[in-house]
């Protein structure tokens, strides 16, 4: 038993000894490494001083981590870290800075503010590099495709040049073969013609006669020729001509209509009423001719409606539809009878009669389904509007207001919103009441089809408790 205590004491003697050895070895070659890493440090090559430091970091890797890296190995290791990363400030060999931040990792130990906001920065000077690089790529490949696009260009026109030169060549070698054609017969024709002065005079003078022949049927030919071409070119020219002053009228006639014309009109509103008589323009008075401030006056406020119907027409979503209303009115105003300077004004209120339009809210005119309550507030347009007409002098104003407040009201008076009834409803209105009904029949709607002509006007004929009857005749006859 003595001898089994001995054996066992010597062992872990024997194992303290190798021990102690591996450890003061170990502690030797680390030792041996930091003087390596040192000694580079002072000989500025940084590079070797950073193998050499992360192999003794790497050497005791498992100790410090437990217990925390050596002051002496901890504070070179910051100075070689520090370097290595203004290398990598110099050089952008980021690979560096993912070697000193994947040692910092593993012992954070040794990191401190100044090396963690030096790392910050080059990370962030990282990306910027990455994205101005993406960015070169990016302007090269932009660059290399247009200049393929350059080059295809080039190549286009190259070959539209080799096809234009080939083209003309096969001409002129057309042309070439032509004139040799046209020189052999003229050669031919002049050996025919020495051939027959050998056979004698009688022959000779003969021939002279048939080439002079010859020559005159074809002077007559192209004679007659030129005549027939001048003669269809001055046709043509005076068709072109014809079409240009029948464009030339329509575009006056149009722009008369858009702009109010007012200019070319020689009336003023003399015997203008608003409401009553049947009888339409029968009883109206002839006007004096107006004077050149009220023909500017009238144009300009025939500009502003064009310019408020358009508004009108974008926010009710009817295309053209007060160029087409207005249009209708003006049209009906003059065959009824009316003197053109009413007629003129109520084309100019048409363009405007649904300005109520403007102050109602957006949801309210684009809902597919009105509820009883939208169709009461939809119907206050009427009423809202006195206060929109402040830019039509006051002579005209009442015209203006009556388009707008009594456009829905039926000859029977189941309109709104007075209820007016027969001639009680200005003429204005009732025109504007027939107008936009047909426009609207005619024109495509969502909630029903497309009406054409004859079909919408009998529809008005048969409601003669909602629309005039002699305007919807007027209608019927102008359409």
């Amino acid at each position: 038993m003595f001898r089994n205590k001995k054996g066992l004491i010597v062992t872990i003697l024997c194992l303290f000894v190798a021990l102690s050895a591996f450890a003061q070895s170990t502690s030797n070659a680390t030792m041996a490494l930091l003087q390596r890493a040192d000694d580079a440090y002072t000989a500025t090559d940084y590079q070797k001083a950073f193998g050499y430091i992360t192999a003794a970091l790497k050497m005791n890797e498992t100790e410090y981590r437990q217990f925390g890296v050596a002051p002496n190995v901890a504070l070179l290791a910051k100075q070689i870290f520090r370097r290595q990363l203004q290398e990598v400030a110099k050089t952008k060999n980021y690979s560096i800075l993912d070697d000193v931040s994947g040692q910092l990792e593993k012992f954070p130990d040794i990191a401190d503010l100044d090396l963690n906001q030096q790392i910050k920065r080059l990370q962030d000077q990282r990306a910027l590099d990455l994205r101005a690089q993406e960015r070169a790529e990016d302007r090269k490949h932009q660059d290399l495709k247009s200049e393929k696009d350059r080059e295809a260009l080039a190549q286009s026109l190259k070959d539209f040049s080799q096809q234009q030169e080939e083209e003309r060549k096969k001409d002129r070698e057309y042309q070439q073969e032509r004139d040799e054609k046209l020189f052999e017969q003229v050669g031919k024709n002049n050996e025919t013609i020495v051939n027959a002065v050998s056979k004698g005079n009688h022959t000779v003078l003969i021939a002279i006669l048939i080439i002079c022949a010859i020559l005159v049927v074809v002077f007559v030919i192209v004679v007659f020729s030129i005549v027939t071409s001048s003669r269809a070119a001055a046709h043509q020219r005076a068709q072109f001509d014809a079409t240009l002053k029948l464009v030339a009228g329509m575009q006056q006639q149009n722009t008369q209509l858009l702009l109010g014309g007012v200019t070319d009109i020689n009336n003023n509103l003399g015997g203008l009423r608003s409401a009553g008589s049947s009888r339409w323009g029968m009883d109206a008075l002839p006007a004096p001719e107006m004077n050149d401030e009220e023909k500017v006056e009238l144009k300009d406020l025939a500009i502003k409606c064009e310019e408020l119907g358009s508004q009108i027409d974008q926010i009710s979503k009817r295309k053209n539809n007060s160029k087409n209303v207005s249009e209708l009115v003006f049209k009906l105003a003059t065959h009824l009878g009316l003197n053109q300077n009413t007629s003129m004004m109520y084309f100019c209120a048409a363009m405007v009669y649904d300005i109520g339009f403007l102050d109602l809210p957006d949801e309210l005119l684009n809902a597919d389904n009105l509820s009883d309550e939208q169709r009461q507030q939809l119907r206050t347009h009427l009423t809202s509007c006195d206060e929109k007409f402040g830019f039509v002098p006051e002579k005209y104003r009442q015209i203006f207001i009556d388009a707008s407040k009594s456009h829905h009201e039926n000859m029977d008076g189941t309109g709104y919103p007075q209820g007016l009834e027969g001639e009680n409803i200005p003429q204005i209105a009732r025109l504007i009441h027939v107008a936009e009904s047909f426009t609207a029949l005619i024109s495509r709607r969502s909630y029903r089809a497309i009406m054409d002509k004859e079909s919408a006007i009998e529809d008005m004929k048969s409601k003669p408790g909602l629309y005039d009857p002699d305007v919807v005749a007027c209608l019927d006859a102008i359409v």
